[in-house]
């Protein structure tokens, strides 16, 4: 049966990406059976978030407020895209990625397909977070 999940309703997580607030609204805690997490992620103007890949699925992201420059492979050979709003970007399973800001606040819709939890997207951070996240929060709808 479907089911709709209010963004208002949803906590959000600082501390699986921080300094990014990431607010998951579709695993197999809010809908049972999901083989999807599906999530809206908010960030300073300033975000700089820890490489990481997911060893388990591909990512899907739409980019909705805000640009930023995405770092996407290894550091020795690490490619730089632009990556702004009205953008659709696909990370295959197991690349090395993360974003730095670039002066706006920023706004994207992710989804980790084929698995339901963040224990099974298997991510792997490769370098500690930038800053610590500010304590979980009610999202804001303004």
């Amino acid at each position: 049966m479907a089911k709709v999940i209010h963004l208002k309703d949803i906590m959000a997580n600082t501390t699986y990406e921080p300094p990014c607030w990431i607010f998951f609204g579709i695993n197999n805690e809010t809908v049972e059976g999901a083989k999807a997490v599906m999530g809206l992620t908010r960030s300073s103007p300033d975000v700089k978030n820890q490489r990481h890949y997911h060893n388990n699925c591909n990512t899907g992201q739409y980019r909705i407020k805000g640009p930023v420059r995405l770092l996407i492979g290894p550091g020795y050979d690490t490619a730089e895209q632009d990556f702004i709003p009205g953008d659709f970007n696909f990370i295959p399973r197991g690349e090395l990625h993360s974003a730095v800001g670039c002066g706006e606040s920023t706004e994207l819709v992710f989804c980790y397909a084929g698995v339901g939890s963040l224990k099974e997207a298997g991510t792997v951070f490769v370098e500690p977070p930038k800053s610590k996240g500010p304590e979980t929060e009610r999202t804001q709808t303004s």
